[in-house]
């Protein structure tokens, strides 16, 4: 069988000659738009112009053959680096896009690898659903990635029999880490604030060593990026950083975004883990992430080398499916507020936006965000070592931030970058012990554990559309969602009480305004 990316034998012929007609039909069209007598020269921006349409229409052969050589069942499960390097100009991101989105869409099944351990007999029969999932290997409790992520419209969230049971010892529901599946909306946004406000980080903590060793006494900061803090830093004159004082992400100071209490940095690695944990395919980058670990069978299980899930069938996945689904996670589009028609509705949702701010909801749904730098490189997981690149301001999907000049902020400055109105600070904290769960949950990279009552602040945009809320789902209202907040949130919850009930449902139009653009979907 061919794999996608591996551009070659029938297939690649048929490649090259789409390339090549193309090239012939841009020449063509050039040349009938070419004046025959010197009297009817054009200018040299016109003939630019046709040059550039020539152009953009071999590269849209171009994309269109990249699809065409790789079969429409390979395309979810076998895209390898190749791939990438084919479609490697914004031009073709597209081409990425639209393969990105039929994986996600695609309704695996057992021969795809679909499922772990011994299925209901041989091949071709149904495999076992484990709803519960076994640990970290995961289960089986979806068949898709829509599957989960549906609700309120395409890439939305999930219902409430949907949830997500991680964690457990794959029978008993009370061993389960329930998760609520979210919206993926924005993603990509969010994982470059993240990348961005990392990188700051360690280069303020970097700058404080470079300074310290002439200093005869230790050097204390608080750390900031992007109009918010993360503690303070101490550093000895021996250049020795004491981050017992940063606040909101872990020591190493890494900004997690996805997940509930912060699991990951980035989308290639939620995609990996999430083929396997949800689906049990698991792909190459998967086997090569986690065969050195301390005890390889907890992640993948204690099959053969060939299939290490002992579910029948080897080779589920190619360390290029992760990336696929990570580049089409990053560039898709955004939520939107939707100001009511109504005058005195309107009025309304701006009381309840004031009110946001009045009683410390904005605190840590931070509203705005700037992202400095749009451009985005993904880095995929295991061997051989490739990066995928775009620009989200080409490529990302409507609706898209735009860059703006809004004139002075109030501390007088112009702020710079893309406007992102995700309402999170990215960072974790405390919400008491009516949401803490019984024990930490450790990221998958080594990372700090997460305290069980300790969650990363959820973006509020798209919220109209994502019911149930909270992190189990347990909320099937926004004004339940506020009443369970509690810790670092306790007095604004206390805030949102005192207020009188028509100013509590100000409060809510304005978060109901925060949903999607209307799409159609033909099913």
């Amino acid at each position: 069988m061919t794999r996608a990316g591996w551009v070659d034998g029938e297939r690649g012929t048929r490649a090259r000659r789409a390339g090549r007609l193309a090239v012939l039909a841009g020449l063509a069209a050039l040349a009938c738009s070419l004046p025959s007598a010197p009297a009817q020269a054009r200018t040299e921006a016109e003939v630019a112009a046709i040059l550039a349409d020539a152009q953009a229409l071999y590269v849209r052969a171009r994309a269109e053959a990249v699809l065409m050589c790789v079969d429409p069942n390979e395309r979810g499960l076998f895209v390898s680096p190749a791939f990438f390097e084919a479609v490697d100009t914004p031009a073709l991101s597209e081409a990425v896009f639209l393969t990105g989105d039929e994986a996600f869409e695609r309704e695996y099944d057992r021969i795809a690898g679909l499922g772990q351990g011994e299925a209901w007999g041989p091949l071709p029969a149904p495999p076992k659903v484990r709803r519960v999932h076994d640990g970290e290997r995961g289960g089986l409790d979806a068949g898709s990635c829509r599957a989960c992520h549906f609700s309120g419209g395409t890439d939305g969230a999930g219902t409430l029999t949907q949830v997500g049971l991680f964690r457990g010892d794959g029978w008993h529901l009370s061993s389960a880490t329930v998760r609520d599946a979210p919206h993926i909306m924005g993603a990509g946004y969010l994982a470059g604030l993240a990348a961005e406000i990392t990188a700051n980080l360690r280069d303020q903590v970097a700058r404080l060593q470079a300074s310290a060793e002439f200093s005869d006494a230790p050097i204390e900061s608080t750390l900031r990026s992007h109009g918010l803090t993360f503690g303070r830093v101490v550093v000895s004159p021996d250049g020795v950083a004491d981050l017992s004082g940063v606040e909101g992400v872990d020591p190493d100071l890494q900004v997690r975004p996805f997940g509930w209490k912060g699991r990951h940095a980035g989308l290639v690695a939620l995609a990996d883990e999430a083929l396997q944990v949800h689906l049990g395919l698991q792909t190459t980058s998967r086997v090569q992430t986690f065969e050195g670990a301390d005890d390889p069978a907890a992640w993948l299980g204690a099959g053969p080398f060939w299939d290490p899930d002992d579910d029948g069938a080897g080779y589920e996945g190619s360390n290029g499916q992760a990336m696929l689904l990570g580049a089409y996670m990053t560039q898709l589009g955004t939520p939107i507020f939707r100001p009511a028609a109504d005058p005195r509705m309107a009025l309304i949702q701006a009381r309840g936006r004031a009110l946001f701010d009045d009683i410390g909801c904005a605190a840590c749904h931070t509203p705005e965000l700037r992202l400095r730098d749009t451009q985005t490189t993904l880095h995929g997981l295991g061997e051989p070592a490739f990066t995928y690149g775009f620009d989200l301001a080409e490529v990302g999907q409507a609706p898209r931030p735009l860059r703006i000049d809004p004139g002075e902020g109030p501390d007088g400055q112009i702020p710079g970058g893309v406007p992102v109105f995700a309402f999170t600070d990215l960072k974790r904290h405390d919400l008491g012990p009516a949401l803490a769960e019984p024990g930490p949950e450790a990221p998958p990279d080594g990372a700090t554990p997460v305290p069980g009552a300790v969650w990363v602040t959820r973006p509020l945009w798209g919220l109209a559309d994502t019911a149930p809320y909270l992190h189990d789902g347990r909320a099937p209202t926004v004004h339940d969602a506020i009443e369970w907040h509690g810790g670092e949130a306790d007095d604004s919850r206390a805030a949102y009480r005192a207020l009188a009930p028509e100013d509590q449902g100000a409060l809510r139009v304005f978060l109901m305004s925060l949903t999607r653009r209307a799409s159609l979907v033909v099913e």
